[in-house]
C-alpha cells in the first residue's frame, strides 16, 4: 500500500482529562485525551530524545492499552494511533485550540448524539477527542477539520482541528456518521468472517446517508468527489471485484491511489445507498442500517 493510501487511511476511517458530558442518556460521555499529547510535547521539549520513542511510550501505548485494546476494531485503532507526530510546535497549537473550544466541542457532540438517538438506539457511547496530527494537515483540511473513527460498538474517536473553517458543522456530521457505524457494529459485528469491497462501500454509504439525513445542509466533500460519469466509470471498473476481500485493494478504491480517484469509493458507496433508499422512503433507519450490503445493492440503480 503506497504512502498516499496509508496517510488517507490514517484519516479514517480518526485525548486526558476525563469529562463526563451527558447526552440523551446519562451514560454517554466525552473523554478528552489531549493531556497525553501535552505531556508528550513537554517531554520532547525537555529532553533531547527521538520523538517516536517518546510518543509510543507516552501517547500510543497508554491510550491504546487503557481504552481500545478490547474494542472491536482494536487493530485499526492501534495502527492509526501509531502514526508519528514530529512537528511538536504545531501539535501544541492544536492542543491549545481544542482547549479554547472545549465547551463548543462538548455541546456540538451532545447535540449530535441526541439527534442520532432519535433515529436509532445505541446509548452508553464514549467519544474520545484527540488533536490533529500536523503530518496529516492536508488530509484534515480536505475533511473540514474533522476526522472520525469508530473504534467499536460503544466508542468513537474524533480528531479535531478548530482553526479550519467549517469544523463545527462537520463535527456534528462526523458524530452522526460514526454513530451509525457504532450502531451497526453493536448488532452485526462478528456475524460474518468476510469483509468485501461491497460491504465496505455500503458501510460508508450508510454512515453518510444517516449523517445527511440529520444534517442535510452539511456538505461532505468525499460524497461529492466524483461526477456522475466518474462514478459510472468507477462502478464499471470494480463491478467484477465486489466480493474481493483484499484490504489493500479496498483501500485504494475507497480512498484513492495513483490509479484510482480520491474518495471514489465513498462517493460511489453513498450513491449506492442513496439510490436504494430513494425507492424505499418508508423504510425505517434501523431496518436499512441492518440490511445486508447485497440487499442494498439490489435495490439501488447499480446493476
Amino acid at each position: 500500500m503506497n504512502i498516499i493510501i496509508k496517510n488517507i487511511l490514517l484519516a479514517c476511517t480518526l485525548l486526558s482529562i476525563i469529562v463526563p458530558c451527558f447526552g440523551q442518556t446519562t451514560s454517554d460521555k466525552i473523554i478528552f485525551l489531549t493531556d497525553y499529547y501535552e505531556t508528550f510535547v513537554d517531554e520532547v521539549n525537555a529532553n533531547d530524545k527521538k520523538t517516536e520513542s517518546i510518543y509510543l511510550e507516552m501517547v500510543h501505548n497508554p491510550i491504546y492499552n487503557k481504552y481500545f485494546q478490547k474494542s472491536e476494531y482494536a487493530s485499526i485503532v492501534k495502527e492509526i494511533l501509531a502514526s508519528p507526530m514530529n512537528n511538536i510546535f504545531e501539535l501544541k497549537q492544536s492542543i491549545d485550540r481544542i482547549a479554547l473550544n472545549k465547551a463548543t466541542i462538548e455541546n456540538k457532540i451532545i447535540d449530535a448524539l441526541n439527534k442520532s438517538q432519535q433515529y436509532i438506539d445505541n446509548d452508553s457511547l464514549t467519544i474520545y477527542v484527540i488533536p490533529a496530527n500536523p503530518n496529516l494537515r492536508q488530509v484534515i483540511e480536505g475533511m473540514n477539520g474533522i476526522m472520525g473513527l469508530t473504534a467499536g460498538s460503544k466508542q468513537i474517536i474524533l480528531t479535531i482541528e478548530p482553526n479550519i473553517s467549517g469544523w463545527e458543522n462537520m463535527l456534528q456530521y462526523a458524530v452522526a456518521h460514526e454513530f451509525n457505524h457504532a450502531y451497526w457494529t453493536n448488532l452485526n459485528f462478528g456475524k460474518s468472517t468476510k469483509w468485501t469491497l461491497l460491504d465496505y462501500l455500503v458501510f460508508e454509504g450508510r454512515g453518510d446517508y444517516f449523517a445527511h439525513l440529520i444534517y442535510p445542509n452539511v456538505i461532505a466533500p468525499w460524497t461529492r468527489a466524483l461526477t456522475e460519469n466518474q462514478i459510472s466509470d468507477l462502478w464499471n471498473k470494480i463491478k467484477p471485484n465486489l466480493q474481493s476481500e483484499d484490504l489493500g485493494y479496498q483501500m485504494k478504491i475507497m480512498f484513492g491511489s495513483s490509479n484510482d480517484p480520491l474518495w471514489g469509493g465513498y462517493s460511489l458507496g453513498y450513491d449506492i445507498v442513496r439510490t436504494a433508499l430513494a425507492k424505499n422512503k418508508n423504510l425505517k433507519v434501523d431496518n436499512w442500517t441492518n440490511l445486508e450490503a447485497v440487499n442494498i445493492l439490489e435495490q439501488s440503480k447499480y446493476k
